[in-house]
């Protein structure tokens, strides 16, 4: 769930943080591994963590952000390698629908992920 990279409660959130990070994951193998199972308990108190129902994507936010890069950004252009992917990825796909607020948002208010915006 949180690669060494980006942890959500690192040091420059924890004293900022006024209320629960609330992290929606799906069942993917890893969000249920000991090192992950540790992080949550460890941060009980910073975290709530909910599990979206299996075989489900439809109700991942994060389902609606690999549709529009794959479907809108990146499309059908041949990868060469794993390498030219990330790079796609990385420096342009995910870069500008992160500087697209309203896209980004959008996702929240489509019928099957309402619910998660009515969380926050």
């Amino acid at each position: 769930m949180f690669g060494d990279e980006a942890h959500p409660l690192g040091h420059k959130g924890v004293g900022i943080m006024t209320r629960p990070l609330i992290v929606l994951a799906d069942h993917a193998t890893f969000h249920h591994s000991k090192q992950v199972c540790d992080y949550v308990r460890a941060h009980r108190s910073q975290l709530r963590v909910f599990f979206l129902p299996k075989r489900a994507p439809e109700y991942n936010p994060d389902e609606q952000v690999w549709n529009e890069v794959k479907n809108n950004r990146i499309g059908k252009q041949p990868m060469k390698n794993k390498a030219d992917l990330k790079a796609r990825l990385t420096s342009s796909a995910l870069d500008s629908l992160k500087q697209n607020t309203r896209s980004v948002i959008s996702f929240f208010h489509l019928p099957d992920t309402q619910y998660a915006a009515d969380v926050a």
